[in-house]
């Protein structure tokens, strides 16, 4: 609004000194006696005019002084014009006397002055008007009624105009004023896009740590950045190394801080405000943090996830004082802050938890199988050795000693069974076992099978004329089925067993099914997970240790298929192998 009455002003300004250099001119033609009160009268004007070139006009229309200023301006100009109209013989010009108060519309003063200069451009009419036509005439009278319409009518586009612009201006200022916010909210989302960054420095805490720091600290121009983390175990504050100066990465001592002894770092974690020391001689002697970092000035503000504080973030060796906006910068970067390191230090743990529990899953791995060779060198020397013992040249006559022989020899050829799955797991979870595919005839293959397993007369084969053929690992396959068929004998109680093949798209399932008393549904979900017993009772009686199934999943998975299991219908449990038919990986199909 300043800007536009300014322009107007100067516009009036000229127009002014060209219509006082055309008063000039015209009293130099008039006769001696008007020349010379035309001529004080124009040295007055040329006064006042001076002096309203050399106001200030940017300061003081911001004053309502400047309304009246230039309400007096307009008075001069019309008197100016009535005295030129008076020394004429016409009808006074009605347009040169409007000009004045559209002059003062335009400039937008308030109502009381734009009315005076109404009311004084009026009477300056009337008395021109009246001093050449006579004051009570009809033509008189017409002209001043329109005289008086028109001046009504642009004082009230005056009152417009200074609300329109009194609106524009508001807007103005509210529309800089958002700017002005858009402007700091821009500024404090550069610095937190800043800190955002350092998430991509990478995974290791580190690594990020120093980047993280680094961007805070320069966000308010500081050289030195460190982060103290709390640990609720025994109530301290520790030192995050390493730390960030001056652009490097620097490795930090250990630094445990108690809560209770005097400190910067102390005071800002236990009352959650930020603080600044922009003095050393302010330090506390004790603070032993201030202390190490021999810094001119400090700046602290604690690290908080919604209402928990979870540390402090300090900066350092600032080349000026910290003010109350580098602590509002480094309480706005604290937040997001906060939450990297919480969520790498949480990352940190897990990793080196789950490096430990890795090395101990290999440590465990290793052991099993040297034991397990160790194991099983012996065992088939004394398999062997009870073979021997049971022919018939060598057995003894004693029945009780012949009972004694095969009990060893079953027993014996058990653990061998228990020393294999154990070999078989370590070989899966290492994913060192081999697997050599070759075309399988599955009918003669799985009745093979059954011929060395006892109660085989209970197991029923129907193989799908589609499904005959299967490429795989002979070895894996057959432990797939002999495990399978083995468990639907021990736990199927007593019923009887059958094996079903099936060619769906690219796979081929074969399915042991049983009508025994099935798993409980609890049970459903472990039934592949390793040493899992879902009746323990069955299996002190039957043997076992709760390895089958789960060599099954990994034999299956190994070989490219899968294994899945269902309840059957009437009781029992169904456990279907779905394996590619050609060796390949399977493509992902229905279970039903």
């Amino acid at each position: 609004m300043i800007d536009y009455r300014i322009r107007v002003v100067h516009t009036g300004l000229i127009v002014s000194w060209l219509a006082l250099l055309s008063l000039g001119l015209w009293a130099l033609g008039l006769t001696t006696d008007d020349q010379g009160r035309i001529l004080m009268a124009f040295g007055g004007f040329v006064i006042a005019l001076i002096l309203l070139t050399i106001v200030p006009w940017r300061t003081t229309l911001g004053t309502p002084i400047a309304d009246w200023l230039i309400a007096i301006w307009c008075v001069a100009a019309l008197l100016a014009q009535l005295a030129i109209e008076l020394r004429v013989s016409h009808i006074p010009t009605a347009v040169g006397f409007l000009m004045v108060p559209f002059f003062a519309a335009a400039t937008a003063i308030a109502v009381q002055p734009a009315l005076a200069v109404g009311v004084a451009a009026v009477a300056s009419y009337w008395v021109a008007l009246g001093e050449s036509t006579g004051y009570v005439t009809a033509a008189s009278s017409t002209a001043l009624l329109a005289f008086v319409g028109a001046t009504v009518f642009v004082m009230l586009i005056s009152v417009r105009i200074r609300s329109q612009i009194q609106e524009s201006s508001t807007r103005y200022e509210e529309l800089a004023a958002r700017e002005s916010k858009l402007v700091d909210q821009e500024q404090e989302l550069s610095k937190l896009y800043d800190v955002s960054l350092a998430i991509g420095a990478g995974t290791k805490l580190s690594d990020v740590l120093p980047e993280l720091v680094g961007r805070v600290a320069d966000s308010v121009g500081a050289r030195i950045g460190l982060a103290m983390l709390y640990e609720p175990t025994d109530e301290t504050l520790g030192l995050m190394s390493p730390i960030w100066v001056s652009g490097h990465t620097v490795p930090a001592d250990d630094l445990i801080l108690t809560l209770d002894e005097p400190g910067l770092s102390q005071s800002v974690f236990m009352s959650g405000d930020a603080a600044t020391i922009n003095s050393m001689d302010l330090v506390h002697e004790s603070d032993r943090l201030a202390a190490e970092l021999q810094a001119e000035r400090i700046a602290a503000v604690s690290l908080r996830i919604e209402d928990r504080i979870i540390g402090v973030l300090l900066v350092g060796d600032k080349k000026t004082d910290f003010t109350d906006e580098d602590l509002r910068t480094l309480e706005a970067v604290a937040a997001p802050a906060a939450l990297v390191l919480n969520q790498l230090t949480r990352y940190e743990q897990v990793r080196m938890s789950s490096e430990r529990m890795a090395e101990l899953a290999q440590m465990k791995t290793d052991f099993v199988s040297v034991v397990s060779h160790e194991l099983r060198t012996p065992l088939t020397s004394i398999i062997g050795a009870l073979s021997t013992l049971k022919r018939p040249e060598l057995a003894p006559d004693d029945p009780r000693a012949r009972q004694l022989i095969d009990m060893a020899d079953k027993q014996s050829h058990r653990l061998r069974t228990l020393i294999e799955d154990l070999l078989v797991m370590s070989r899966l979870e290492a994913a060192a076992l081999p697997v050599r595919p070759e075309d399988i005839d599955i009918e003669p293959f799985v009745r093979e099978l059954l011929a060395a397993l006892p109660d085989a007369e209970r197991v029923d084969v129907i193989v799908d004329p589609v499904a005959r053929r299967i490429v795989s690992d002979p070895d894996l396959f057959a432990r797939v089925i002999t495990n399978l068929v083995e468990n639907a004998l021990k736990y199927g109680g007593g019923s009887d067993v059958a094996i079903r093949t099936a060619g769906v798209r690219d796979e081929i399932r074969v399915s042991v099914i049983d009508h025994g008393p099935g798993i409980p549904y609890e049970k459903h979900d472990l039934v592949f997970e390793r040493f899992t017993q879902l009746q323990p009772h069955a299996t002190r009686s039957t043997g076992g240790v709760g390895l089958g199934l789960s060599i099954v999943k990994g034999l299956a998975e190994a070989m490219g298929g899968r294994v899945w299991f269902e309840p059957t219908v009437g009781g029992g449990a169904t456990f279907t192998v779905a394996l590619p038919s050609d060796g390949a990986a399977p493509t992902p199909a229905s279970d039903s």
